[in-house]
């Protein structure tokens, strides 16, 4: 249910700034909705996938890290399409990828040498993993043994070109990042029983190795007309689909109510 409610507050936002990505946020919603309701004192998200912006600033609200009212100001400045740091609680720009890693590197490697309590979650889309920064950043965080890192790939298996195994085949993400040194697992993005527990596994067991949790969603996931392809990844959504898309949403939620 709360998933739902945040997808039609981030479909409202997106047709209401006429922006793009509504796919990209919807892929990666319920993998938000359980990571937000886990984090405790002194943890971090890092949104690698700033793309997904209007999603970052909703969780980031729910956190009250910003009014909830400026999810209305969505996407006039500071509050723009693509995430930027100028927003608290944002730590990495969006728009280039392969960023957010090398900085949740350095923030968990930071934290642990403070000695400082809390967890630095890297979200990540699986387009990124094209990205040598990406593995130079995982041989890192395995050679300094940081257990305080938690990589989340939303694994949605398209990027901005075409589908992910056209482009650079890589299939079973979750191996590469065993053999980088990290204790890997793998998740249905959608189920959010499943996606808690092994959360809650890899902090109770997965200790001194970087994590690495590899979920496999939908682009579009909600909204039957955006699911599984690469069309709202850029276009606008016009006021019909937005009224159907509504709809449908609506009808889930209730549902589940």
């Amino acid at each position: 249910y709360k998933s739902t409610q945040a997808r039609l507050k981030v479909l409202e936002m997106i047709h209401r700034g006429q922006t793009s990505h509504v796919a990209s946020n919807f892929s990666v919603i319920d993998i938000a909705t359980v990571l937000y309701s886990r984090l405790k004192p002194g943890d971090e998200v890092v949104w690698s996938k700033g793309w997904a912006a209007a999603t970052v600033y909703y969780f980031l609200a729910q956190q009250g890290k910003i009014p909830q009212e400026d999810l209305d100001e969505f996407p006039n400045a500071p509050y723009l399409g693509l995430a930027e740091t100028t927003v608290p609680g944002v730590w990495c720009n969006g728009g280039s990828v392969g960023h957010g890693l090398p900085i949740a590197v350095g923030m968990a490697w930071a934290k642990r040498n403070k000695k400082e309590k809390g967890t630095i979650f890297c979200i990540m889309s699986d387009g990124e993993l094209n990205e040598g920064t990406t593995w130079e950043s995982c041989l890192f965080a395995s050679h300094h043994k940081l257990d305080n890192l938690v990589v989340i790939v939303d694994k949605n298996k398209w990027q901005a070109m075409g589908k992910t195994k056209d482009i650079i085949d890589i299939s079973h993400p979750e191996d590469l990042f065993k053999a980088f040194g990290f204790a890997s697992h793998i998740a249905d993005g959608h189920e959010h029983s499943e996606i808690d527990f092994l959360l809650k596994y890899i902090e109770e067991q997965d200790t001194c190795y970087p994590k690495a949790l590899v979920c496999s969603t939908v682009k579009g996931k909600g909204v039957k007309e955006m699911e599984n392809h690469l069309t709202y990844h850029y276009k606008h959504v016009d006021a019909e689909l937005y009224q159907r898309s509504r709809k449908e949403l609506t009808r889930h939620a209730k549902t589940l109510s």
